[in-house]
């Protein structure tokens, strides 16, 4: 009698225990909350020095705000060590976007570039391409941009639309006036504007 209540209760918990192994998992699982997608979560400037110095970072975010109030931001697919300096590296598939102060954003997009940590500086190589939400839409050959202050230089040949027309120049600036704090585009190079009337 006793060999077969034994095996009764064996045999119970070989099916009973697994049943509850699964309905915790099961619990588990609908009781935990969602994980923000690493795309969702903004990396400072210091977090993103120490993540860059590993063999390779996935989907890589960078928010910050200047001293005049604009808002940086700085997204890329991918980033990789390089050079000698831990601290910089090469970026694939960069788009950074300012939204300042004066309700102008400028978005930047680039196939490739690096970022050097150590002057806080983004250079975008490539099919390089520069729209404003004011109306310029323009490509380069190549972008330099600032993560701590509005600075962007824009090297030729620049070609594209603005608000009052098309025009080609051989390099574009866009600063903030240390006098006045108004942003300015300062076209320079052989600037050629063709005047489109809206009409």
């Amino acid at each position: 009698m006793r060999n077969i209540n034994h095996s009764v209760m064996v045999t119970t918990l070989k099916v009973v225990l697994p049943l509850v192994a699964l309905g915790l998992l099961v619990s588990m699982f609908l009781m935990s909350k969602k994980v923000p997608e690493l795309a969702e979560i903004p990396f400072g400037q210091s977090e993103l020095v120490e993540l860059s110095k590993g063999q390779q970072m996935s989907t890589a975010y960078y928010l910050g705000v200047t001293g005049s109030g604009d808002k940086i931001s700085f997204a890329a697919n991918a980033l990789k060590p390089h050079g000698n300096n831990g601290s910089n590296a090469f970026v694939d598939q960069i788009s950074s976007k300012i939204e300042t102060k004066d309700g102008v954003t400028i978005h930047m997009y680039s196939d490739s570039g690096f970022l050097y940590n150590d002057t806080e500086m983004v250079v975008m190589e490539g099919s390089v391409s520069v729209l404003t939400t004011d109306g310029y839409q323009l490509r380069a050959s190549k972008i330099d941009a600032r993560l701590d202050q509005t600075w962007i230089l824009a090297q030729g040949p620049i070609q594209g639309s603005v608000p009052s027309g098309r025009l080609d120049a051989g390099s574009l600036e866009i600063v903030r006036s240390a006098e006045t704090g108004a942003l300015n585009f300062h076209f320079k190079g052989g600037v050629k504007m063709i005047y489109l009337p809206k009409d």
